[in-house]
């Protein structure tokens, strides 16, 4: 059973003529569109410029050039504050707080408190609520930078819920999680783009895991672009331009040659 909130209205995403990077430009000529509800597998090599993609949506980095839009809101013109309605992101850095995890969960609805910064009764309903949906509660008082890798990352997920945006962006979340906690997570991830209408797109290298589950596969291709390909691309060795996997067509896994 996963959370019922309210769901967003239908809405899109679309990224128009992005360049993204640092210094110089990684990736160019980004043009992509998500809706709501759809699970997007962002997919690449190491370094191709996935990570770097998902902080220029969030706002962490600025376009170098172009910009995206949900529905016709141009998402690059908001302030930080303004942006997080609309996108929230989980990033694989490493989160060293002494909060309790309920108190950092809680910073996830500084978009709805006022001026005070005071939690309603409905604030403390959907932080409980998502906490019991990810099995956070025996976490509750428990300090954030004592965790392990695995329980941590389901905290930062849950604070990415609880903000309740409509887009929302995970830089490799399986990261640090078992096998099975893999799929119960992918699993809740799936479940929560359809029930609340999010778009969600997550960087992933558990590609036997997540890629039958998706609704669209965006692939990185480092100092080229991003963009969507089907399964008939997708599972071919000139993707991934690599003599070591390759595709295995009757049990439709990618595998060690």
């Amino acid at each position: 059973m996963v959370l019922k909130i309210e769901k967003k209205n239908d809405m899109k995403l679309r990224i128009e003529n992005l360049a993204i990077g640092y210094t110089q430009t990684i990736l160019e000529k980004i043009n992509l569109e998500a809706r709501s509800g759809q699970l997007i597998a962002l997919i690449g090599a190491n370094g191709s410029g996935k990570s770097t993609f998902l902080k220029t949506l969030a706002g962490i980095l600025s376009p170098l050039k172009g910009g995206f839009y949900l529905d016709e809101m141009n998402i690059t013109q908001l302030n930080p504050k303004e942006r997080a309605k609309y996108i929230g992101i989980v990033l694989t850095d490493k989160l060293d707080m002494p909060l309790s995890v309920f108190d950092f969960l809680s910073l996830g609805r500084q978009t709805f408190t006022g001026v005070l910064d005071r939690l309603t009764d409905s604030d403390y309903k959907v932080i409980s609520q998502i906490m019991s949906e990810l099995d956070l509660n025996k976490y509750k008082t428990s300090k954030v930078n004592e965790l392990s890798d695995g329980e941590r990352q389901k905290v930062l997920i849950a604070r990415a819920l609880i903000q309740e945006s409509p887009v929302l962006l995970l830089d490799e979340p399986t990261t640090h999680l078992d096998i099975e906690n893999k799929a119960m997570l992918l699993q809740q991830l799936i479940k929560i783009s359809k029930e609340q209408q999010k778009i969600i797109i997550l960087s992933t290298h558990d590609l036997n895991l997540i890629l039958p589950k998706t609704s669209k596969i965006w692939f990185a291709k480092e100092y080229n672009s991003i963009n969507e390909i089907n399964n008939k691309q997708l599972y071919t060795k000139n993707l991934f331009n690599s003599n070591l996997i390759e595709f295995d067509q009757n049990c439709k896994i990618f595998r060690m040659i």
